[in-house]
């Protein structure tokens, strides 16, 4: 089944792509409804939809809807889930409500996409500017210390002219009108310096307090800049609803855990968590009481394993925790510490009481063993536990 639904979400991602490429060629604009009609009209896609529903009941439709929770608001969502489980609502219906989600979630992605481009393009902006600035005062700066070199030997030659006067001439009165001459001269001269160094520093100063100022409104953007790409990237890796890291992220990690043991023979294990009866929760109390529970449940899985160990959402009420350096008596400790305190929570929500349980299945990476075959072991010992009675525990 996830082989099926990783095949269906990147055809999909094919086909929304080029749906939006064929319409900025065609200078439409990108908006929710216009890339809505766009797909209405798309024949692979329609298919590609009818295929992701074949083989099973509606309801099947829901897992490609939960990613798109906290990025668009959850009154289309509610509909959706609303049609899917309405027996007199048809395909066309649900595809109606699924589409216009779909589309406002593509949107949000666009928009937030384009904000970060144009604010680096805007940083960078105000960099190159400032580069202008240093670079132009840098200049000024030299052309300065040249003039007041130039003003130096002028100087210089003024007292020596003086010192000739004085060392050569005995005629006192040709002395004193040739020493007033040179020494006029010389103040000028120095008077000149004095007011260019002056004027020279004033400039500095307001050189300083304006290139100051740049480098101030320039860190201010490198951070808030650095802060949106953080969140950005939390965003990105992380579930909307429980809080727990994503498929995605989950992928990710998994390759990194792998390496690790190969590289370093670090033992690690995969647990697969999934609750029991989760359909009759939703049937007989709603989907938004189905969330308290997933919510709560996520949380009950953080708090219980390490800071070392990785939790994601693996599908509707479906968890899988990467449990590094630990062999299988540590996971299942960790395993049975989750399970005893989910059942004896008491979920009071709008004047209902009930307790819900789950299953557990264990598997230790081996060295003949990849992402796929140590998920499928644990996935297995899942459903050995959902077999034998549930809420359980099985790791062999």
């Amino acid at each position: 089944m996830a082989n099926r639904a990783d095949y269906i979400a990147a055809e999909l991602g094919k086909i929304i792509t080029q749906s939006l490429r064929n319409m900025a060629a065609s200078k439409v604009k990108v908006s929710a409804s216009n890339l809505k009609t766009s797909l209405t009209n798309n024949e692979a896609f329609i298919q590609m939809i009818k295929h992701a529903m074949a083989g099973g009941e509606k309801s099947e439709l829901l897992k490609y809807v939960t990613p798109l929770k906290g990025f668009v608001a959850d009154a289309p969502l509610k509909e959706i889930e609303d049609i899917v489980f309405d027996p007199d609502k048809g395909f066309n219906e649900t595809m109606t409500a699924l589409l216009s989600a779909l589309s406002e979630h593509i949107i949000t992605l666009e928009k937030r996409q384009h904000k970060v481009s144009s604010f680096i393009e805007d940083v960078f902006s105000k960099f190159v500017g400032l580069q202008a600035e240093l670079t132009t005062s840098f200049s000024n700066s030299i052309d300065f210390v040249e003039k007041d070199l130039e003003i130096d030997k002028k100087l210089l030659g003024d007292a020596e002219d003086m010192h000739n006067v004085l060392k050569n001439e005995d005629s006192i009165d040709y002395l004193r009108s040739k020493m007033l001459e040179s020494f006029s001269n010389f103040v000028d001269t120095f008077g000149s310096k004095t007011e260019n160094k002056k004027g020279h520093l004033d400039t500095i100063a307001k050189d300083y307090s304006s290139v100051n100022t740049e480098l101030e409104e320039y860190k201010q953007q490198v951070n808030k800049l650095q802060s949106d790409l953080n969140k950005y990237k939390t965003e990105s890796i992380t579930d909307h609803l429980t809080g727990l890291f994503n498929r995605k992220y989950m992928d990710m990690k998994m390759g990194e855990e792998i390496e690790r043991y190969k590289r370093m023979n670090t033992p690690f294990c995969v647990m697969l968590v999934d609750i029991d009866h989760f359909k009759s929760v939703n049937d007989n109390y709603g989907h938004l009481v189905g969330d308290q529970v997933l919510k709560h449940l996520s949380k009950l899985i953080q708090d219980n394993i390490r800071k070392t160990d990785f939790a994601f959402r693996y599908g509707g009420e479906e968890f899988l925790v990467i449990i590094s350096n630990a062999d299988v008596r540590n996971s299942q400790h960790i395993a049975e510490q989750i399970r005893k305190k989910l059942e004896t929570v008491n979920f009071a929500l709008k004047g209902n009481s009930f307790y819900v349980t789950a299953s557990f299945g264990i598997a230790s990476f081996e060295k003949t063993d990849d992402a796929e075959s140590v998920t499928k072991r644990a996935d297995d010992r899942l459903y050995k536990a959902k077999e034998t009675g549930r809420n359980k525990v099985v790791a062999q």
